[in-house]
């Protein structure tokens, strides 16, 4: 289907940006999928944004974004929207919209309209059937490796210990705020505890180090056990062929699995598996 977001700078010019793939992100950060470097409302990564076929699309926004996203005169941190909804952060207004929303003239659907629609079939249907009938590669053998294996680490050299504690700390803090909107930053906050407690020990500050660790273990437990139930969601959605949930567990397993090395069997598998059961459901969505 086709997906956009249109946004509408506070002079008035605009810009339309379509939807490539199951989300997209929009941002100021130059690896945003939709990258608005001069709009400085913006954090580096301000929104996600997923379509969800007709009814609309999923909308997130960064928790600890300074400038709040607003719908509808009221702040909005994530839910599903209509299409044709219309948010403003600071002066920037965001749309998200399809083209069905855009055709309005009595029931009539332009010609240009529908050529485009066959046109836009057309290379789907090709890219289906490039990427859809491979097959999936088999896991049979392959071990899923653990998450968390350098903990225990050392305070950054070259600062005094205990300013870095608290700094670290604070960092830790928000990376696991973020964990459920982001599951990288969980994490990373895994690894800032680890690092902050080091740092605390090495400040003489015991009961605070001991603490560290004990949210680090806590935050650990947490990502570890939703790493296991989403590789069985994984295994029963290939199982069933229900490529809608293999998609959402192949992506967020991705992310659990992104600061490994690149040459790890399980990596592999799951990279070749997401892009084959991306396919697939995309070449489902279409045909509905």
């Amino acid at each position: 289907m086709d997906a956009f977001v249109e946004v509408v700078q506070p002079d008035g010019t605009q810009e339309r940006f379509p939807i490539e793939g199951a989300q997209a992100t929009v941002g100021k950060s130059g690896t945003a999928a939709i990258s608005i470097p001069t709009a400085s409302e913006l954090e580096l990564e301000h929104l996600l944004i997923a379509p969800r076929g007709k009814e609309g699309c999923w909308v997130s926004t960064s928790q600890g974004a300074l400038t709040p996203t607003m719908l509808k005169g009221k702040p909005f941190t994530s839910g599903m929207v209509p299409w044709g909804s219309e948010f403003a952060i600071g002066k920037l207004r965001i749309r998200v919209t399809n083209k069905r929303a855009s055709v309005k003239k009595e029931g009539q659907v332009s010609p240009v309209i529908l050529l485009a629609a066959v046109v836009v079939i057309a290379l789907a249907a090709y890219v289906f059937l490039q990427g859809g009938t491979e097959s999936l590669p088999s896991a049979e053998g392959i071990e899923p490796p653990e998450l968390f294996t350098n903990l225990a680490g050392s305070c950054p050299e070259g600062g005094d210990p205990g300013t870095q504690a608290q700094q670290i700390e604070y960092r830790a803090h928000s990376r696991g705020d973020r964990y459920r909107y982001n599951l990288r930053d969980g994490v990373q906050a895994v690894q800032l505890y680890d690092q902050a407690a080091a740092c605390y020990r090495s400040a003489g500050n015991t009961s605070q180090a001991e603490e560290m660790v004990r949210q680090r273990d806590e935050m650990k437990d947490t990502i570890e056990s939703d790493y296991a139930a989403r590789r069985l969601r994984l295994h029963h959605a290939l199982q069933t062929e229900d490529w809608e949930s293999a998609s959402v567990e192949t992506r967020s397993l991705a992310q659990l699995t992104s600061h490994l090395e690149g040459d790890d069997a399980y990596v592999t598998w799951l990279e070749r598996t997401r892009r084959i059961v991306q396919a697939r459901y995309d070449r489902m969505r279409e045909s509905r």
